[in-house]
């Protein structure tokens, strides 16, 4: 206010004043000094309402901001508004915010935001408690504090709130770029193939461990480096647990086992088989257990049926049948004149110790063992054989055969006699004869062969197969192999037999075969009856109610060679002349034979004879 003003108002309120009386004059000093204090008075009073109206503009002032000298955690906010001082920590912890901490795991590294963390500042928190203070209730106690935060300053916390269920979340989240599972180690077999699948470690993050370094690193409200917490995890099947039974599958299946054997079919010269590691591992087997340690592994087994499968047919091949005994019918009580011998066979579970010996071993060849069985028939088993009765009988005639044709029969005969035939087995006449030699009783002969007379072994065979071969016609026995002779000869038809019921042998080409296929045995026996000069052989077994009719027609007929043949014989004297053959014309005919059981027809045969024409033979003596 202007000294103008102060005075005119001084003077106003003086004039309103009462006049002295004239003594007044006598006062004017004391004027003087009232009026000086009035000056005083309003100068004061000017400065006062100057302070009153600073106070209650700088008050209004501040009410929108923070007192001066007062930072939230070292960053100043004091004189700026709420808005100024949130955008202001946003500014500076910007980055923080974008990226608060590096997680790394080997070489890997994630920088998640405070957002992803589930983190946030309570910077409305901070700037709340920044700018309550020294806006208490009580004026005076505000002023203390402004004047304490003036001269000295305030630093105020700023607080990170966690949200522990976020941050649990984002870890478990990574957690799966980090983890491993563990593998135990296995082992299969494939094939001869081993198989192993080795162990691996696993890795489980520790979540609630890395969460708390986490939330201890984010504290410092700066970006730091923080390594994710993990454990290893052990296969429950480690490697070693898998590597002795590995190795022994290897050992298994290191290679074949080779068998080796030299009896049966395979005499003399041997056989040879494999079991190739591809069937030894199908009769392997892995059983999981666990050791005495608790440990996990497998156990080997071998199974010994697929051995016994495998060395079935090698015994088979192996196996040879002792021989069959020498039986007399003996008016139906048989009884054996000569025991069959032992045969051999493999020894079936001695080879099969051998081949598991050879299969865990090194030594993978081996030669397998045979053992004795005994003859397939004997005193024992005889009378199960089913022999009761007699099938067929075969006869022919020798009648002004020479003494070394009946001996030879007689021979023949005998190799002939006492044979057991079993049921389903083939009959051979010729491997039943054996060889034709002195050491079984045969003797040479004289014999028409490319028109002249030799020597010939056996002559009077043929005797013995047509006999054998009728025996098995008239039991009607299946005939496998029948060969008619060259030439008609009379004694095959001096008993009233038609002409083709003859069976001619040449050993060891030509052969007389029938099956036995009444499903008994059957036992063969001859007799050569030397005094009406017959030959007879008769087939003994079961009843098979077959009956046997037969005929027989001439198809051709071919007239005899009109010129006689002349044979020059060295062994005779000059001359010797003699006629051993008269001519016989040719013929051709077919018997048919019908084998029944009861009403049924069981089989129906022709059996074809093509009879060469025979010219009279003379033979001279050409020698000395």
């Amino acid at each position: 206010m202007s000294s103008r003003v102060h005075d005119q108002a001084l003077d106003e309120a003086l004039a309103e004043l009462p006049l002295p009386p004239r003594r007044r004059r006598r006062w004017r000093p004391l004027r003087g000094f009232v009026e000086w204090l009035l000056v005083l008075g309003s100068v004061a009073a000017i400065v006062a309402l100057v302070g009153v109206l600073t106070l209650m503009f700088a008050e209004r002032e501040l009410a929108r901001r923070i007192y001066p000298n007062i930072s939230v955690r070292g960053v100043t906010v004091g004189g700026l508004s709420s808005d100024q001082a949130e955008a202001l920590l946003a500014r500076t912890y910007s980055e923080f915010l974008a990226a608060p901490v590096e997680l790394h795991y080997g070489t890997q590294t994630w920088t998640p935001t405070a957002e992803e963390l589930g983190v946030r500042l309570q910077v409305d928190h901070a700037l709340g408690e920044a700018f309550a203070l020294g806006r208490g209730d009580e004026r005076l106690t505000n002023l203390r504090r402004a004047a304490a935060v003036w001269e000295q300053g305030y630093d105020l916390p700023l607080r990170l709130e966690v949200d522990q269920q976020a941050m649990q979340r984002y870890l478990i989240a990574l957690a799966a770029a980090v983890e491993q599972p563990t593998r135990d180690a296995d082992l299969r077999l494939v094939g001869p193939e081993v198989l192993l699948q080795m162990e691996q470690w696993g890795t489980q993050v520790l979540v609630d461990e890395t969460l708390a370094d986490l939330t201890a690193a984010l504290q410092r409200l700066e970006r730091r480096s923080v390594a994710i917490r993990t454990r290893t995890l052990e296969p429950r099947v480690r490697d070693s647990d898998m590597a002795p039974v590995a190795e022994e599958l290897r050992l298994l299946l290191s290679g074949p086992v080779v068998l080796q054997g030299d009896a049966g079919a395979c005499a003399p010269s041997g056989c040879s088989w494999e079991l190739t590691p591809t069937q030894i591992a199908a009769w392997l087997t892995l059983r999981p257990i666990t050791t005495a340690d608790g440990r996990s592994s497998f156990l080997v087994n071998l199974d010994p049926s697929g051995i016994r499968g495998a060395l079935q047919p090698i015994g088979s091949a192996l196996r040879e049948e002792g021989t069959l005994p020498a039986v007399a019918w003996n008016n139906g009580n048989l009884q054996i004149t000569q025991p069959g011998l032992p045969g051999r066979g493999l020894d079936a579970e001695e080879a099969l110790v051998a081949v598991k010996v050879a299969i865990y071993g090194t030594e993978r060849t081996l030669n397998l063992p045979m053992t004795a069985i005994p003859p397939p028939v004997t005193a024992s088993n005889l009378a199960a054989l089913g022999i009761t009765t007699r099938v067929g009988v075969g006869q022919s005639s020798f009648a002004r055969s020479e003494q070394y044709r009946i001996t030879n029969i007689r021979a023949g005969a005998r190799r002939m006699h006492g044979v057991l035939i079993p049921p389903g087995a083939e009959f051979s006449f010729n491997t039943q004869l054996g060889p034709v030699d002195a050491a079984n009783g045969f003797v040479e002969g004289l014999a028409i062969v490319d028109n002249r007379t030799q020597q010939e072994w056996g002559g009077g065979l043929c005797q013995v197969s047509t006999t054998v071969f009728r025996a098995a016609f008239f039991g009607g026995l299946s005939i496998s192999e029948r060969h008619a002779h060259a030439f008609r000869i009379g004694w095959y038809e001096e008993l009233g037999e038609p002409p083709g019921l003859d069976a001619a042998i040449f050993t060891p080409y030509n052969d007389v075969r029938f099956r036995n296929d009444t499903g008994g045995w059957l036992l063969m026996e001859s007799y050569v009856d030397l005094s009406r000069q017959r030959l007879t052989v008769a087939l003994y077994g079961a009843p098979t109610g077959r009956s046997v009719t037969y005929s027989h027609r001439v198809i051709e007929r071919t007239p005899p060679p009109s010129q006689p043949v002349y044979v020059d014989d060295p062994t005779r004297p000059r001359g010797y002349f003699r006629r051993s053959d008269v001519a016989i014309a040719g013929l051709k005919v077919d018997v048919y034979r019908t084998v029944s059981n009861g009403d049924q027809i069981i089989a129906q045969d022709t059996f074809r004879t093509e009879f060469k024409p025979w010219p009279t033979i003379y033979v001279r003596g050409t020698g000395r």
